[in-house]
């Protein structure tokens, strides 16, 4: 009988320690850095397409964006998720691409997101948007770019087309992620 409950405890113990979510010292719940991003369908016309991708160190991250992530390591890069989405603008069918950098502190996140190297010079501020702040280029009617920190955290959007709808549809995938970092 001793044996069938410690067999039975050692079970319970295990299926609780079991979980995609982390805990820390203070009793909180950590989201791994995929859970952070737009699942599939979940903005409805968007599915996933193309690329997808975790790095949990720097040599990950440089097998994904090369020459970037000189970057990401200057601000304390810990580690990221890429998905990219299909989906329609204006009728025309687009792709695009989101990534969640985990930088590991604020302080991290706030100077990777005014950091030049990412191409934000000039960029319009999206005042009470996604994060604590946000900005997006327009590049010519060719694509739009869009990021947002908050807490240790930055996003990074593109989109391939650039229109009042695509700008639109950026928003609404920041502010599901945003959602998910601050309910993280």
């Amino acid at each position: 009988m001793t044996f069938l409950r410690t067999v039975l405890a050692l079970t319970v113990l295990t299926m609780l320690g079991c979980s995609k979510d982390s805990s820390t010292d203070q009793g909180t719940t950590t989201k791994t850095i995929d859970a952070l991003t737009v699942k599939n369908n979940e903005i409805a016309g968007w599915s996933y397409s193309g690329q997808a991708w975790i790095a949990n160190n720097l040599s990950e991250l440089t097998t994904y964006i090369d020459g970037q992530a000189e970057v990401y390591r200057r601000h304390g890069f810990v580690e990221g998720a890429h998905q990219e989405y299909s989906g329609s603008v204006n009728s025309n069918q687009v792709l695009l691409k989101l990534t969640v950098y985990n930088q590991g502190t604020q302080t991290n996140a706030l100077a990777l997101y005014n950091d030049a190297d990412l191409g934000f010079t000039g960029a319009i501020d999206w005042t009470a948007g996604a994060g604590q702040a946000s900005h997006y280029v327009r590049n010519g009617g060719l694509s739009q770019v869009l990021s947002f920190y908050r807490n240790g955290y930055l996003a990074y959007l593109e989109i391939g087309t650039d229109t009042d709808e695509s700008l639109s549809i950026l928003k609404q995938f920041a502010l599901n992620v945003d959602g998910k970092i601050k309910n993280g």
